[in-house]
């Protein structure tokens, strides 16, 4: 009788068995993402801050910053005219206008204001899981988009969640604050389970400020993906979500009996993995990774899958670039 193996996976949804798991747009993993020292190498911070972040909905930020703002004020860039009303300011009348048409009209300039940046993380257990981990991964994402957005002066916050669970960073900006941004991400740790409507609920229930939020997780959660992805399409916002598993998530190089144990609720189940389990575990794995894209297609909503050991920086100048979320 063959020996039981145990492997410990980042989800009991491993199990092909229960698992609806796959790949439509996976980016190539066959480079390794070389791990300078620190979250990002000094290189690749010098293209980020070529970068900006692109913002679909024109945002009302919370104080001046680079991006036009759908409110009129004194700002640099001619925007429309309107009536002259007892109160107004005549060093605002466009007097060249008056000496043509005999009437008072003001001139109206585009303010400029910052974007709100907000970085959800899913720290749960299963995020520890894969070579490099998915949290990982996220956090180094993380830390290059959230760059990008400093450099351009907008508002950034982190928050990074499992279960009841939360771990924030308050808003920070400028290119000064990187050092915090990096600090934070370095910190998170993976545990406890998978909480993601909850955790998004309750984001959106303190933070205010409408802007962009990228949402970067696993979607291993026994409650569905559907209800954070619904909440946060509902936000007035640009939604990203970008979803990672782990190299072994994706080509699992297993085989014989195996014990598949749940990284958040210590479930186990045995299985014996032979090439037709193998072959339907790959069939459900792309329809749950394509029941997601259509989902948020649905909504608007950006949708980036890739593997844990891409290429941070291929995945940051080539495939955001091409999915319209950095220029």
């Amino acid at each position: 009788m063959a020996a039981t193996k145990e492997l410990t996976s980042g989800t009991s949804k491993l199990n092909p068995e229960t698992l609806t798991v796959s790949v439509t747009t996976v980016v190539p993993m066959h480079e390794q993402d070389p791990k300078p020292k620190g979250m990002l190498s000094p290189d690749f911070l010098g293209k980020l801050e070529r970068l900006a972040l692109v913002s679909k909905r024109v945002q009302l930020g919370a104080s001046k910053g680079e991006r036009r703002s759908k409110r009129k004020g004194m700002g640099i860039e001619f925007a429309d005219y309107r009536d002259y009303v007892q109160g107004d300011e005549l060093r605002h009348v466009d007097w060249n206008l008056f000496a043509r048409l005999d009437a008072l009209y003001l001139r109206l300039f585009e303010d400029q204001e910052d974007l709100t940046l907000h970085l959800l993380i899913d720290a749960s257990a299963s995020m520890g899981f894969g070579t490099p981990s998915k949290l990982e991964f996220a956090c180094t994402l993380a830390a290059a988009i959230g760059y990008i957005a400093l450099v351009g002066y907008d508002r950034v916050t982190v928050e990074a969640f499992s279960g009841s669970q939360q771990r924030v960073l308050p808003p920070i900006r400028g290119k000064s604050s990187a050092r915090k941004l990096f600090a934070f991400l370095e910190s998170v740790e993976a545990g406890g389970p998978t909480r993601l409507e909850r955790a998004c609920h309750a984001h959106l229930a303190n933070n205010r400020f409408a802007g962009m939020y990228i949402l970067i997780s696993d979607f291993f959660d026994q409650d569905g993906f559907d209800g954070c992805i619904r909440k946060l399409a509902g936000s007035r916002s640009d939604v990203h979500a970008v979803h990672v598993l782990a190299p072994e998530e994706i080509n699992p190089d297993v085989s014989g009996d195996l014990k598949l144990i749940d990284s958040e609720t210590g479930k186990a189940v045995e299985v014996s993995i032979n090439r037709a389990l193998l072959k339907r575990y790959h069939t459900d794995r792309e329809l749950f990774c394509e029941s997601i894209r259509k989902y948020c297609a649905a909504r608007g909503i950006g949708y980036l899958m890739t593997g844990s050991d891409a290429p941070i920086e291929k995945i940051t100048l080539e495939a955001l670039r091409k999915g319209g979320l950095i220029r």
